[in-house]
């Protein structure tokens, strides 16, 4: 008979062979390395007390990694990663692993549950609509070649510097924004692990008008926002190959932007980024 726990006992290299054995076919690759599986957990915000696994014979056979923080104000529970043991599928066990998750976060006062799912993972998401979780977003990413743009185009302002900083005003950089970052591109995300990314910063006359964040090791661009008065005119194509220079990986990577978000998407269009199959972000009200 299986066992639902969670996984504060487990060691973090069990997991990981179980999330190799799980995600051996997905549709998109991940294979990471147990360093790495771990530091996406812990940008995340991963807890192992209120991550859960299910156990035959003492064996782990599933699990689900969760990050905790505040989301929007409300303390939320993050779905970084749900898989199950490739001879342990079809069974109904990642069903069942939910509903005992779910109980235990209402028990230790998480208000919400939020997730994401490749739109066509069509089982994951049939799972995500039986326990009551509700499309929140609609994301697009770009996965891509930083060779793929290698012609700078000047801003047609005169005067644009744009430097490397260790910090950000927050506030100001936020007052760029139309859309809310995902959970893992949001302030604390970039924050719990912020030795590993790069954070330009746009001026026009000692102004800040604009930044942008890479991820170096991965190429991830976490975030990107041009000042109001200052967009559509070259400045945010410049901090992009700015952050391009700086990434130690040849694929980047701008992921989870809201689809109905018309200005990014005609920029992405103009630069003939292949956008992939897309993303829903799922929360469920605990």
């Amino acid at each position: 008979m299986l066992e639902f726990k969670n996984l504060q006992h487990t060691s973090f290299s069990e997991i990981h062979s179980v999330f190799i054995d799980a995600f051996s076919d997905y549709q998109v690759p991940m294979q990471p390395t147990e360093s790495e599986l771990r530091y996406m957990f812990e940008r995340r915000g991963g807890d192992l007390k209120l991550s859960y696994g299910a156990f035959d014979n003492n064996q782990l056979v599933g699990f689900i990694l969760n990050g905790v923080g505040n989301w929007n104000g409300v303390y939320t529970s993050y779905d970084t990663g749900t898989g199950i043991s490739k001879c342990f599928q079809k069974k109904g066990i990642a069903k069942d692993l939910f509903s005992y998750a779910i109980a235990d976060l209402i028990r230790n006062g998480i208000k919400q549950y939020l997730l994401e799912v490749i739109k066509t993972n069509q089982n994951a998401i049939s799972l995500y609509n039986k326990k009551s979780f509700m499309i929140n977003r609609v994301f697009d990413y770009y996965i891509f070649s930083k060779s793929l743009l290698t012609n700078r185009k000047e801003s047609s302002i005169k005067d644009v510097i744009i430097d490397k900083v260790t910090s950000l005003d927050w506030n100001k950089a936020q007052s760029f924004w139309d859309i809310l970052p995902s959970w893992q591109n949001s302030i604390d995300a970039i924050q719990r692990k912020l030795d590993r990314f790069t954070i330009l910063q746009v001026l026009i006359k000692d102004e800040c008008v604009g930044y942008g964040i890479i991820e170096r090791h991965t190429g991830d661009i976490a975030q990107l926002a041009i000042h109001h008065q200052y967009r559509r005119q070259g400045i945010a194509m410049m901090l992009l190959q700015e952050l391009l220079y700086l990434s130690q990986s040849e694929t980047v990577k701008i992921i989870n932007i809201e689809k109905n978000y018309q200005p990014f998407r005609s920029f992405c269009d103009s630069l003939q980024l292949p956008k992939g199959d897309g993303q829903y972000e799922m929360m469920l009200q605990l």
